[in-house]
């Protein structure tokens, strides 16, 4: 199963700043894949739109979950991030990020333990 990462306002800098905060926990290393738009008519390349993870088995989404409630504590901007694991999401804040971390977890993990 993959999770879908999408920060909210698009901004392509905090996702490729998360890319690589992603792929640097071991248990996350070279699952982590960046997704990009089609480049539109005016638009001279593409820009990445969302990440995806390859979760399995492992806890890798446990990882991931608190992997991205730290990146989120660490921003000295706001951010927005939306994480979707087939038909369920969660968008996290910087405000939110602590007390959604256990539901993400249910989330990423299919209310299983990993």
């Amino acid at each position: 199963m993959d999770a879908q990462i999408r920060i909210a306002d698009g901004r392509s800098d905090d996702l490729i700043a998360l890319r690589e905060w992603l792929s640097n926990e071991d248990e996350l290393r070279g699952r982590v894949r960046v997704v990009d738009t089609p480049p539109g008519e005016t638009e001279l390349g593409a820009l990445p739109e969302l990440l995806t993870v390859a979760l399995g088995a492992g806890g890798a989404g446990t990882v991931l979950a608190s992997s991205i409630a730290t990146w989120l504590r660490t921003r000295r901007t706001s951010a927005k991030v939306t994480i979707k694991s087939g038909d369920r999401s969660v968008t996290l804040e910087i405000e939110t990020a602590d007390d959604l971390v256990p539901l993400l977890r249910e989330i990423l993990g299919g209310g299983q333990e990993n």
